[in-house]
């Protein structure tokens, strides 16, 4: 009789050389932290709609949130979904896999505390300070950051371009004597976060007196690359020197790209320079109505 660990087993096979390195690790973790310890025990010709509602349960119970959970029934359903094309499990199993999720509003740089941290970088023009403000000022993800090398800053055309990103993930050989994590560098995201991005004018001179070998990378100014966690904690940091509320780094990608549509850049351009795959994806993550808008749409009435 087989059981859904088994199956949970196969898929993981399948997907091995299929998806991206960083990809399989998010599902391999996703299936022996939550799905297998959950449901791994059920065999697959008994396997009902409640039991899928149960470990949806058992997931709000332990109180993680829900969009952690929206992202674990998405591979769980990618499994099932193998499944039923193997005549294995009914598809009835794919509908019960729903859970609300409502995207939190993430904390904004206001606009006072990002010119303050501007000057404050700007007195010390490090490779550290300028990276941070040209995530400022271009709302790059903090991976692509650390991925950034000299040889992708044109000077003569004044941009840069996103090639690689930088992170850590769960080490898919799980043999003995091997590093729980490992550094991954490989290439962005999606087709569209390969991108071109103009520099903030006022970076270009402070970039070229500090430039280093193509091959270097920005931030270390070496042929090897930091990680997102250091520069999570420089960014703290930075914070702290500047007294201003703590946030994540990913404040300053909300902070660009609330700026650009607020102040009127049109939904498409502030999509391709932040890389994402449509329109709608910025929509739904930045299209939220700020306080500054309401009251300039209500001033506006006569």
């Amino acid at each position: 009789m087989k059981h859904f660990e088994t199956l949970c087993d196969e898929w993981l096979e399948r997907r091995y050389k299929r998806v991206k390195r960083s990809t399989y690790s998010n599902y391999a973790y996703h299936v022996g932290k939550h799905i297998v310890p959950g449901l791994g025990n059920c065999a697959l010709s008994a396997m009902e709609r409640k039991d899928v509602e149960g470990f949806i349960n058992e997931m709000k119970g332990k109180k993680l949130a829900d969009s952690t959970i929206r992202v674990i029934l998405m591979t769980f359903k990618s499994i099932v979904r193998y499944g039923v094309k193997q005549g294995l499990v009914r598809e009835e199993l794919l509908a019960g896999c729903r859970v609300v999720c409502r995207r939190r509003e993430s904390r904004v740089l206001l606009n006072q505390d990002s010119l303050h941290m501007k000057e404050y970088l700007l007195e010390q023009p490090t490779a550290f300070s300028l990276g941070i403000l040209i995530c400022r000022g271009t709302g790059i993800r903090i991976g692509e950051l650390c991925g950034l090398k000299w040889e992708d800053i044109d000077f003569a055309a004044g941009t840069f371009q996103v090639r690689r990103t930088v992170s850590r993930i769960v080490n898919p050989d799980i043999s003995e004597g091997q590093p729980k994590t490992i550094l991954y560098i490989r290439s962005p995201k999606s087709y569209t976060s390969v991108r071109e991005i103009p520099i903030p004018p006022y970076l270009i001179s402070a970039l070229q007196t500090i430039r280093k070998d193509g091959d270097c990378y920005l931030l270390t100014g070496c042929k090897s690359c930091t990680e997102p966690r250091n520069v999570q904690k420089k960014f703290k940091t930075i914070l702290r020197h500047c007294k201003m509320q703590d946030c994540n780094f990913h404040a300053l990608r909300h902070g660009f790209a609330t700026s650009c549509l607020e102040n009127g850049v049109d939904c498409k351009t502030v999509s391709s320079i932040l890389g994402h795959a449509s329109t709608r994806t910025t929509l739904d993550i930045y299209g939220h109505t700020s306080l500054r808008q309401k009251q300039n749409c209500i001033n506006g009435l006569a």
